[in-house]
């Protein structure tokens, strides 16, 4: 059973990353929590496009066992960071 997101989780979600800076605070954060041991990387779910490599990251907090999906910011799309 879930608990509530902690302190080791992240504080809100991201439908997007309007701006360069915004993605990389954010990434820079998430790099520290999987460097800490706080939350790990769980898998990677391809979007099925043959001329594209990309997908869905998913993480969990290791503490509170909340999962997280991430779609890298490409170009005109923003990308997000939100609770499964």
């Amino acid at each position: 059973m879930k608990i509530q997101m902690c302190d080791d989780c992240f504080k809100k979600e991201y439908s997007s990353f309007p701006t360069e800076k915004d993605w990389l605070d954010f990434d820079l954060e998430l790099t520290k929590k999987l460097g800490n041991g706080e939350m790990r990387y769980t898998e990677f779910k391809a979007d099925g496009k043959r001329d594209k490599d990309d997908g869905e990251y998913f993480y969990e907090c290791l503490t509170c066992e909340q999962i997280w999906k991430m779609k890298d910011p490409d170009y005109s799309f923003r990308g997000y960071f939100l609770k499964v």
